[in-house]
């Protein structure tokens, strides 16, 4: 019987749910429930003892930073570690789920390796934990967590260290006993001694810094502060009195992350130090794991361009040499009906390797479209027949009107990529026995293309239907299809327009092109 602990995936894209549990198959886990979403994630943990809990953050109905709140508010579930995934990598929001009690925030996309590291560090060994239970307690401030390490550090070993900065000596020695038992303490009496220690070989993790001091004020410190590269990322925390507090708008155009008001309650100081130390120590960690990401990416679109350019000629050679073997007397029938699916397929290939470089060279700006005269009726019916046939195995008709030839500016090539796209995307919404429409029409000077089939979007995708990756629903889709149709339009000079009649319970897609 497998005794590895139970983990719960929470993804609406089928491709990361897959990719996650590989990683975590890997890793000898094999105890794993997946969930489309977080409604669905909340009835699974009701009947199965969840350890780990990793949700995307962008879900349809409950997300995963719903489920997040939920789980926290629940005395059932809020101690479960829960690894948030996620394709934003802002300030705000990453602070919005350090608030709402996130274990750790993984940034899309990442490495099997980061993931298996994150994953790690949530379930560390039940001996262990038992080891940290018998340690000796501190208060719950003096715990400095790093995200992805719930563990508290050893106070004793590694503590952050605080730069109180006032001109009144008792304030600051107020200030040091109440922090002194959870933080290493720096302490300066004025604005250049505080920015001496701030630039010093030992820089502080945050700074409290008063604003009322003579000669340079806090606001002239931290703005010197944030000018300077090597202390510009140290958070800074004003200390105020209670009529200063509307000069805080200053502060925080200066860089400031907070501001306390004195006379300054222990615990209230305790967690907004914190609070600070731990999303500071989080950006860190995004920008390294942006940085890394930024290199990947340039990395593989060099890949992709050489990996592209190297495989057209072999496949090419496959093309070509199984077009002259049917020239073959002596072949036999099913030899060369063979033959044939062998040079379609290779043929099929190169249009594939063909149609991606052109929608690489898209996104890079680089590409101009050789538009000409193109009959859209004619077109259209070549694609409809394809497509037809493809979907043979689902009882759904398409019906096209076209009742005077239209020609429209367009690259063949292109088109017929964005009509492939467009019927695929209908004929896999419709239910079956649906009817999917297809009108070509010309209005004001344009080509207008018509596609109606029944199943309205959900709401939930609707804003970003024709977005990169933007997928509802399919167990095996890309987010590629509308995203790739959008692009090669505008590439011709046209636009691609989206609406749903909720009523009816249909979609309709729209095409415009230049009329030649």
């Amino acid at each position: 019987m497998d005794k590895s602990p139970h983990i719960l995936i929470a993804d609406d894209y089928h491709q990361m749910r897959l990719a996650v549990q590989h990683v975590l198959s890997e890793m000898q886990l094999h105890n794993v429930h997946v969930a489309t979403h977080g409604a669905e994630a909340r009835q699974m943990l009701e009947t199965v003892p969840v350890s780990l809990i990793i949700a995307d953050w962008n879900m349809p109905g409950m997300n995963g930073y719903d489920l997040l709140c939920w789980c926290r508010n629940d005395p059932h579930y809020k101690d479960i570690p829960f690894i948030l995934l996620t394709a934003e990598s802002g300030r705000e929001s990453l602070k919005q789920a350090i608030d709402a009690g996130v274990s750790d925030y993984l940034v899309k996309p990442f490495t099997a390796a980061t993931l298996r590291s994150r994953v790690l560090r949530q379930l560390a060994p039940q001996s262990q934990m038992r080891q940290r239970a018998v340690m000796p307690t501190t208060p719950a401030s003096a715990e400095v967590p790093v995200l992805g390490l719930d563990v508290p550090l050893d106070t004793r070993t590694l503590r952050a260290t605080v730069l109180v900065v006032d001109d009144v000596p008792t304030n600051i020695e107020v200030m040091a006993g109440v922090l002194k038992q959870d933080y290493a303490i720096k302490v300066a009496t004025n604005g250049p001694k505080a920015l001496e220690v701030a630039r010093g070989a030992q820089p502080p993790d945050i700074i409290l810094l008063d604003v009322m001091m003579p000669d340079m004020d806090g606001y002239e410190v931290c703005r010197q502060l944030k000018a300077d590269r090597r202390t510009r990322d140290i958070p800074v925390i004003f200390l105020t009195a209670k009529d200063q507090t509307d000069d805080m708008v200053d502060g925080f155009a200066l860089g400031a992350v907070d501001y306390v008001v004195k006379p300054a309650q222990p615990e209230v100081m305790r967690a907004r130090i914190n609070t600070h130390l731990r999303l500071n120590q989080a950006l860190h960690e995004l920008r390294r794991q942006n940085q890394v990401l930024a290199d990947n990416a340039r990395l593989r679109d060099d890949i992709e361009r050489i990996t592209h350019h190297d495989l057209r000629n072999p496949i090419a050679a496959v093309a070509q040499t199984a077009e002259l073997m049917q020239l073959d007397a002596e072949l036999q029938p099913q030899q060369r009906e063979r033959l044939q699916l062998m040079e379609g397929a290779a043929n099929h290939a190169l249009d594939l390797i063909n149609l991606s470089l052109t929608l690489y060279k898209i996104e890079q700006g680089d590409y101009q479209a050789e538009t000409r005269a193109t009959d859209l009726g004619k077109l259209l019916e070549t694609v409809i027949e394809e497509i037809r046939l493809q979907f043979a195995w689902k009882p759904v008709d398409i019906q096209s009107e076209c009742p005077v030839p239209q020609q429209a500016l367009a690259e063949a090539a292109l088109l017929r990529s964005v009509f492939a796209n467009l019927l695929k995307n209908a004929v896999e919404a419709s239910p079956d026995d649906g009817l999917v429409k297809v009108a070509v029409l010309r209005v004001a000077g344009e080509c207008v293309v018509q596609v109606v089939n029944r199943g309205a979007v959900p709401l939930a995708i609707r804003p970003r239907f024709f977005d990169k990756y933007a997928t509802h629903g399919k167990a095996d889709g890309t987010g590629l299809g509308t995203y790739s149709a959008r692009l090669l339009t505008e590439a011709q000079g046209g636009r691609l327009e989206m609406d749903c009649n909720d009523t009816l319970d249909e979609t309709r897609l729209t095409l415009f092109l230049p009329a030649a």
